[in-house]
């Protein structure tokens, strides 16, 4: 019953719910496509994805206890730090084969920093770094590298061109300070880069959802302010009323023996007040 109810109500007000069935319709294109130009949201990006070790010159794969690698967490969190800014990140973009500010870096690896990504785009160069973590949280020597590409086979080649560019990058430095082969540290890359196609950007699924909860949830508004306005209106003629004032008894036995005359007032009196009438002299003799 109630739903005929709010059927009814829907219908007598259609042409509000039409409004809202295009504000519903409006805000599904928003989600599924750039207003105005009505580019889809969705696009298709390249990524790539590659490890790095960072090793001793005592490999630390082989050996039990090599020097400095009780340190090769921290140093392997300091140079994906440094894979995503500043010089090395210029050396990796040339060797890709891009501008260098066309590539944009983001650092996972700094403990509790929240940094902000970069805005998802089918045209948009992206290295990522991280540093794999044990179950425990303890830092493992290994670089995790993501790279985002317009296709996946220039991601292939920005994830390589970090591996090598890291690796001639530490080579240049230590040789411009004069740090000898047995102390520099090692990195090396963990096999060929692994690179795809993939679709980014909201499901379809997404824009129907939010029409229907744009729809429902204007529709409730609407009710619920119709019934508002309702019960207002309702309540102010409630109090607007104005209750009539009780006669008193005897104005109006007055006012009955002016219009009908005296012998009917008595009677009406007797009848209202519960009063017996006097007994007639004549009945009372016989």
């Amino acid at each position: 019953m109630e739903l005929v109810i709010i059927l009814r109500e829907l219908w007598r007000r259609r042409v509000i719910v039409v409004l809202i069935a295009l504000l519903a319709l409006l805000a599904g294109f928003a989600v599924a496509f750039r207003l105005p130009s009505l580019e889809s949201r969705k696009h298709e990006v390249g990524i790539a994805t590659a490890g790095v070790l960072v090793d001793t010159p005592n490999s630390q794969v082989i050996g039990v206890a090599p020097k400095g690698s009780d340190t090769l967490g921290v140093r392997a969190g300091l140079i994906a730090n440094l894979m995503t800014e500043g010089v090395v990140k210029a050396s990796i973009a040339e060797r890709a084969g891009i501008p260098p500010d066309d590539l944009d870096g983001v650092s996972d690896s700094s403990v509790g920093a929240a940094t902000e990504k970069p805005a998802a785009s089918s045209k948009a160069y992206v290295l990522r770094t991280r540093v794999a973590i044990t179950p425990g949280g303890d830092r493992l020597p290994i670089i995790e590298i993501e790279a985002e590409a317009p296709d996946a086979a220039r991601a292939a080649k920005l994830a390589d061109a970090a591996v090598v560019g890291l690796g001639n990058y530490l080579d240049s430095k230590a040789t411009s300070e004069q740090v000898s082969e047995a102390e520099r540290l090692r990195v090396s890359g963990l096999g060929p880069p692994q690179a795809s196609d993939v679709v980014r950007g909201p499901k379809t699924v997404f824009a129907f959802a939010v029409v229907i909860f744009v729809f429902a949830a204007g529709c409730a508004v609407m009710l619920g302010a119709l019934a508002l306005i309702r019960g207002w209106r309702v309540a102010s003629a409630m109090e607007d009323q104005v209750e009539p004032d009780q006669p008193a008894a005897g104005d109006e036995l007055a006012r009955f023996e002016e219009q009908f005359g005296a012998a009917e007032a008595d009677e009406r009196a007797w009848r209202e007040h519960a009063m017996t009438p006097p007994a007639d002299d004549e009945h009372t003799r016989d």
